[in-house]
């Protein structure tokens, strides 16, 4: 599981922002925090593309961890203006996408009822590369050997932000999501 590895690299001095969607319970699961000062939950809003902000704030709050920002694709995609700012405030911020190409939650609520999922479903994005353009480290990860260069990255000296663009299985929802649903 690509959070339980994640979770060994990076220092446990850390400050994790997660924003919301399919893939939330995952990186608030397995991504573990010294304190309540490490973790932010955005859930509370119930809207996605608030999760790289929130980390932006948490590294400022507290600059002496290591933010890490978890998001889902849409979510990133919505806040992706924000690399710039992360990357001029020089931030060496961990930026981990987990990657369904869609917008997960909906494509699990709606498609078992049949309705049209074209506007919830994206093409493949190549994220890493567009973390590149913004001057940031970026990394495409589909198996736990991918995870080489972010345990680089942690090991410093971290003087730009690192995106890990992680692909993840589309198929089905995750564990809480499935609950959730059944009551809807």
């Amino acid at each position: 599981m690509a959070s339980i590895a994640l979770d060994d690299l990076l220092p446990a001095s850390r400050v994790v922002a997660v924003d919301s969607g399919n893939f939330m319970g995952y990186p608030s699961m397995f991504l573990s925090v010294p304190d309540h000062r490490g973790f932010c939950f955005t859930q509370a809003f119930q809207s996605v593309g608030l999760g790289l902000a929130s980390a932006l704030g948490a590294a400022l709050a507290v600059p002496d961890r290591l933010p890490v920002a978890a998001c889902g694709d849409g979510g990133f995609l919505m806040s992706i203006a924000e690399l710039e700012t992360v990357r001029r405030l020089g931030l060496g911020m961990l930026i981990v996408v987990y990657n369904d190409d869609a917008y997960g939650a909906e494509v699990h609520h709606f498609g078992p009822h049949g309705h049209p999922l074209d506007t919830v479903v994206f093409p493949d994005t190549d994220l890493a590369s567009i973390a590149r353009g913004y001057g940031c480290a970026g990394v495409t990860v589909r198996s736990e050997a991918d995870l080489a260069p972010v345990a680089s990255w942690v090991a410093g000296p971290r003087d730009v932000p690192m995106v890990v663009d992680l692909k993840v299985a589309a198929g089905h929802p995750s564990w809480w999501l499935e609950e959730a649903f059944r009551g809807h």
